[in-house]
């Protein structure tokens, strides 16, 4: 799942393919939702960040950007996850 992460950073709509030929034989629903969660609030799709680093003229703000967008997706995810766990899904 990290290879169609890395493509998804160049486009976002490869993701969904990736994931449904991946999900029916390897992941639980929760494990696909907690995915589809990190997948919707992670770092945008590369023409997203050229265009923010253009119109911001700071490399600096759109580091953090992509940083804060790929903290938020990473402790979204884990927190659903490990919540659904706990209530035994």
């Amino acid at each position: 799942m990290a290879v169609v992460l890395v493509f998804g950073f160049v486009a976002k709509e490869v993701v969904l393919g990736a994931l449904v030929s991946y999900l029916g034989h390897q992941m639980d629903w929760v494990q696909a939702y907690s995915f589809m969660l990190f997948v919707l609030l992670y770092t945008p799709c590369l023409s997203t960040v050229a265009t923010l680093r253009s119109e911001s003229r700071s490399w600096s703000y759109t580091a953090f950007s992509v940083t804060w967008a790929l903290g938020l997706a990473w402790v979204a995810s884990f927190a659903f996850y490990q919540t659904a766990r706990a209530l035994g899904y």
